[in-house]
């Protein structure tokens, strides 16, 4: 039967994906870490060149979006076990995706620098610093906001880094402000979780799993279809 978006809902079924499936993502989860913290150890105190340091810190950004578009790859798959089974290759980015991802990531970030930049040029002034935050709140808000349903569109529908963007507008609008409650709530866990370490271990992996579960509710939300992820947990 047709399920409108439901923030509760959407909490229990992220929940439910977290505990049934602890082991692997837990695993996922380790071994990311390690491979980002070792990454990071070896360009920033090992590497004394600037330039092999600036190409260590390009890679690791390469593949920290990698590790992490092959996370929601493998949340989709474990969304839609039920329906089949699924091996080391499906949970595997392809590069359009993770080109489409680098583009907007470095679209977004470049236009960030241009208009903050910008801002610099009009003096020191009230003007200068109510435009500052506004921007940066903008900002902010984009990446926090926007930016992981635009990668889920990427993974799950391969779109194209402009091409998404318009889809999440779209996707969100007639759910705006749930969604927004949605988001205070996952910043709130953020903040709580950012106290310790370990917390942010769980929480991290718990957030990225309810955004891609909101993304599904959302798009089901849109359609006259069953939903398939609230029949089957």
């Amino acid at each position: 039967m047709f399920h409108p978006f439901s923030i509760t809902e959407t909490i229990s079924i992220a929940w439910h994906i977290l505990k049934r499936n602890i082991a692997t993502i837990a695993v996922y989860s380790l071994i990311a870490f390690v491979i980002v913290i070792g990454a990071g150890f070896v360009i920033y105190d090992l590497l004394n060149d600037e330039i092999l340091t600036s190409i260590g810190i390009v890679l690791l950004l390469v593949g920290i979006s990698f590790i992490f578009l092959g996370f929601i790859k493998l949340i989709f798959q474990l969304i839609d076990k039920e329906f089949y089974d699924f091996g080391f290759n499906d949970i595997v980015p392809k590069v359009k995706m993770l080109m489409s991802y680098l583009i907007l990531l470095v679209i977004v970030s470049t236009l960030a620098v241009i208009m903050t930049n910008g801002i610099k040029l009009l003096g020191d002034g009230i003007v200068q610093s109510i435009l500052g935050i506004c921007i940066f709140l903008f900002i902010q808000f984009f990446f926090l906001f926007y930016f992981p349903i635009c990668a889920c569109f990427i993974v799950d529908d391969q779109s194209g880094p402009f091409e998404s963007v318009v889809q999440s507008f779209s996707l969100i609008k007639g759910n705006f402000v749930k969604y927004f409650l949605l988001f205070l709530l996952i910043e709130g866990m953020v903040l709580v979780g950012s106290i310790t370490r370990i917390g942010m271990i769980f929480v991290v992996p718990f957030v990225n799993i309810l955004l891609v579960v909101a993304y599904r509710k959302l798009v089901y939300s849109h359609l006259d279809v069953d939903d398939d992820i609230t029949e089957t947990l």
